[in-house]
């Protein structure tokens, strides 16, 4: 079971990160399993997938971040992923064992996003594998 002060550390990253960019509509933590432990949500933001089928994203999630350590030794570790989709851009950093899960307008900055969110994981010392 994750501690509090790791679930408080995460609740503060996601919403630093929700702030730092007018395009960034979700930000939340996925545990191993697949299940969110913590996240912020936009305002007056529709979600595109029901709550029920959003554990199943979230599932997928995890597995895909589980499954990019296999090539971490010859290629380095992933810093992030993104996946374009027709309604909305999704981001997966990992983050320690869990998944830091992003959904934005299409509308974001690819060439910097990213990276903001990166240097916010640095600065609230959450360790990234």
């Amino acid at each position: 079971m994750m501690q509090l002060s790791t679930q408080s550390s995460y609740k503060k990253m996601c919403k630093k990160i929700l702030n730092a960019d007018n395009s960034i509509r979700f930000a939340g933590v996925i545990n191993y399993n697949g299940r969110l432990v913590t996240g912020a949500v936009k305002d007056n933001i529709q979600f595109y997938v029901d709550e029920g089928n959003r554990c199943m994203l979230f599932m997928e999630a995890a597995l895909r971040t589980k499954m990019l350590y296999e090539f971490d030794s010859s290629l380095g570790p992933v810093n992030f992923s993104i996946y374009h989709r027709r309604n909305v851009i999704t981001m997966e950093f990992p983050v320690g064992n869990e998944t830091l899960y992003i959904s934005t307008e299409k509308r974001f900055d690819l060439n910097k996003v990213p990276f903001k969110i990166l240097e916010i994981i640095q600065k609230e010392n959450i360790l990234t594998v």
